[in-house]
């Protein structure tokens, strides 16, 4: 059985994603982590939550895909098993499962990654707070945190979503 073109165009959207979440950050630290707000870039949350919403009638094993972007994300950024080993794969299951019931289009695109942008900050700040590795209140988290993680991710998407969506068609449609 041949590869499809669109398994391979995602695997190395995912790999470029999860080392462009670390270029963006050191290059803009200045602009996006000050005291009054953080915006951290969700490029690879982004990548998965396109993937499990875009592609259509191809079911890659998205799932594993979301357990290795989380193992080399963990391993990469941390230098030990995290977090994102178990927050990608629970992101793609939401989107998997939302679309079920939601059209593909803008509007439910921005609502599933609204939803995909809160889970993975939401579930990396639980598991600091259980081992005492912060001591953000969550109503800091929330406004300092969150919100603009959010705004930043929610435009990224808006911005991205036409040239994704293209690129999902065309790969879905060369197989």
């Amino acid at each position: 059985m041949r590869q499809s073109s669109l398994r391979w165009t995602f695997i190395i959207g995912l790999l470029l994603s999860v080392f462009l979440d670390g270029t963006i950050s050191q290059q803009f630290a200045g602009h996006l982590f000050r005291n009054s707000a953080v915006a951290i870039p969700e490029i690879t949350t982004l990548w998965l939550l396109c993937a499990a919403f875009f592609e259509d009638q191809y079911h890659m094993p998205t799932y594993w895909f979301a357990v290795l972007a989380g193992v080399i994300f963990d391993l990469f950024y941390s230098g030990y098993w995290g977090v994102y080993l178990f927050v990608f794969p629970v992101i793609v299951w939401v989107a998997r499962t939302l679309r079920q019931y939601l059209p593909v289009n803008l509007f439910a695109t921005l609502l599933v990654g609204f939803l995909g942008f809160t889970v993975q900050p939401l579930l990396s700040w639980l598991a600091l707070q259980t081992i005492g590795g912060t001591g953000v209140s969550f109503a800091e988290f929330m406004v300092v945190d969150l919100a603009p993680t959010l705004a930043l991710n929610e435009l990224l998407l808006l911005i991205f979503y036409v040239p994704l969506r293209q690129l999902y068609l065309r790969r879905n449609n060369t197989r």
